[in-house]
């Protein structure tokens, strides 16, 4: 599938395993979520995780990280797609180092198109995102801002023809904005 799309990375970074065919699906959101969220990304990583789906996030924190250990909790396969190198200097974020262990132990794997010592800036996560949709089947965005990197994954989600799914919240919470837009544009409602 990452072959297919409109820029692919011309080299991958890997530490772990990859497969050249597996369902993949990704589960992202904002950094900053809140109980709702949480439970949400982890409810639904885990029963899609159980389903046979490896589940592909950014490592980032918040539910990105969620997405990962609900997989990991179900002692099934992830894949976390870094805006970084692949090396412990570069790695972002640092709280998630014990992570990368426990990936590894569940057959996963970390990829990332930045050779080693590439540190993360604000161009490298929005560009990593095109490869977490490409990856993936569908990508779910659970909790995201108007203006997030959960969005501009599933813009890129959009482009390359892959489903995306958005979980509703309050009307009166910013971190529902993105999930509502992206209902708007057609997602669907989970």
């Amino acid at each position: 599938l990452l072959k297919k799309i409109k820029n692919p990375p011309k080299i991958l970074y890997v530490l772990g395993k990859i497969f050249k065919k597996e369902n993949c699906f990704a589960i992202v959101g904002t950094r900053k979520c809140t109980g709702y969220g949480k439970e949400i990304a982890f409810e639904i990583a885990s029963d899609l995780a159980k389903a046979g789906l490896t589940i592909v996030s950014g490592f980032a924190p918040g539910i990105d990280t969620i997405a990962h250990k609900a997989a990991i909790s179900q002692k099934k396969r992830t894949i976390a797609v870094l805006g970084t190198g692949l090396d412990e200097k570069s790695i972002y974020p640092k709280s998630n180092l014990k992570l990368i262990k426990e990936i590894l132990e569940c057959n996963g794997a970390l990829i990332s198109e930045f050779p080693p010592h590439t540190h993360g800036t604000k161009y490298t996560f929005p560009q990593r995102n095109r490869i977490i949709s490409g990856l993936s089947l569908g990508v779910l965005v659970v909790e995201a801002k108007m203006k997030s990197g959960a969005i501009i994954t599933a813009k890129y989600a959009f482009e390359q023809k892959r489903k995306v799914f958005a979980v509703p919240g309050s009307i009166f919470s910013s971190n529902s904005k993105g999930c509502h837009f992206l209902i708007k544009k057609g997602a669907k409602l989970v």
